[in-house]
C-alpha cells in the first residue's frame, strides 16, 4: 500500500534532477562569473574611493566623492556576497532533491 504513495514523491525527484541538470551549467558558467565579476567592480571602486580620500583628503567635495565611492563599493560587496550565497543555497537545494528516498521495510518483531 505505501508503495503508491512514494509515486509521486519519486516523480517530483525525477523532474527536479532533469532541472537541477539543466540549470547547474546555467549556474556555473554564467552567473558565477557575473557575481565574480560584480564583486571585482565593487572591489575596485571601494579601493578608488579610499586612494582618493588618501590623496586629496583636503578637498571637500574630493572627500565627498570618495566617501559616496567607499560606501557604495561596501554596499555592492555585500549585495554580490549576499546574491553568492543565495545561488549557492538554491544551486545546492536542486542538486540535493535529486536522491530519491530509501524505502524502508517494517517487519513485525517476534514475541
Amino acid at each position: 500500500m505505501f508503495r503508491y504513495v512514494l509515486i509521486p514523491y519519486v516523480q517530483a525527484a525525477v523532474d527536479m534532477t532533469a532541472f537541477g541538470n539543466a540549470v547547474n551549467p546555467i549556474i556555473q558558467f554564467v552567473v558565477y562569473p557575473v557575481i565574480s565579476l560584480m564583486f571585482a567592480v565593487a572591489v575596485v571602486m571601494f579601493a578608488y574611493g579610499v586612494l582618493q580620500l588618501v590623496y586629496k583628503g583636503e578637498d571637500g567635495e574630493s572627500r565627498s566623492s570618495a566617501k559616496k565611492s567607499i560606501l557604495f563599493g561596501s554596499i555592492g560587496m555585500f549585495i554580490m556576497v549576499s546574491a553568492w550565497g543565495i545561488v549557492y543555497l538554491v544551486s545546492n537545494t536542486v542538486k540535493q532533491v535529486n536522491t530519491a528516498p530509501a524505502t524502508q521495510t517494517i517487519t513485525p518483531s517476534n514475541p
